[in-house]
């Protein structure tokens, strides 16, 4: 609300820095911070700019080469072996409970 109130006596950036500022005083504060919250260091812009340096796309002879052996599929292979033995465990265990 009170960001709101202050866009009327100064620009969107000051208030913006304000509230950013009143944030971090508070949490600060909140999590057992004693006397005035340091300085934030702000992040240094990069020299470009916003800008989103893409990578080249990998070939499809690449990806189908590397696709046989990626960690997902190790992954899931080792989630299905955990699958099975609980699955077995319990079996084993109702079988010697009844």
């Amino acid at each position: 609300i009170a960001y709101r109130a202050r866009l009327d006596t100064m620009s969107e950036a000051e208030s913006t820095e304000l509230a950013i500022r009143e944030v971090y005083a508070a949490y600060y504060t909140e999590m057992g911070g004693e006397g005035a919250a340091p300085e934030r260091q702000v992040r240094k812009p990069t020299p470009d700019g916003n800008v989103i340096q893409l990578q080249e796309r990998p070939s499809a002879q690449s990806l189908s080469a590397h696709h046989s052996t990626t960690p997902s599929t190790r992954k899931m292979l080792r989630a299905l072996l955990i699958f099975a033995a609980m699955v077995a465990l319990i079996v084993v265990y109702r079988f010697v409970t009844y």
